[in-house]
């Protein structure tokens, strides 16, 4: 399969995985990959702070990786759509290959 790349794909692919570079991110994406979370959950479960964390979340919202809703005064996060799973399994797949 060709596919054509224009300059503004190409950026965006380089920006997703800046993103997913980073081992804490890639720690919030894997915790979210079970189910949503708030930022509260999110922080006891990773033992981060909750400032550092809503830092990371705004950078994998901004490329597209994770989506927020609002309930109440709670805000929620989960992975954006069905390609970040499938993004993170592969890679983590490809990982764990024996070479």
């Amino acid at each position: 399969m060709t596919m054509t790349l224009s300059n503004q794909t190409i950026s965006e692919v380089t920006d997703l995985f800046k993103a997913l570079s980073d081992p804490g991110r890639l720690k919030i994406i894997y915790a979210l990959s079970d189910s949503e979370m708030s930022v509260t959950e999110l922080a006891e479960s990773l033992d981060i702070e909750q400032s550092s964390l809503s830092h990371q979340l705004k950078i994998l919202k901004n490329v597209r990786l994770v989506s927020v809703r609002r309930e109440g005064r709670k805000r929620l996060y989960s992975l954006a759509d069905e390609h970040v799973y499938t993004l993170l399994t592969q890679v983590i797949s490809h990982a764990n290959e024996k070479r």
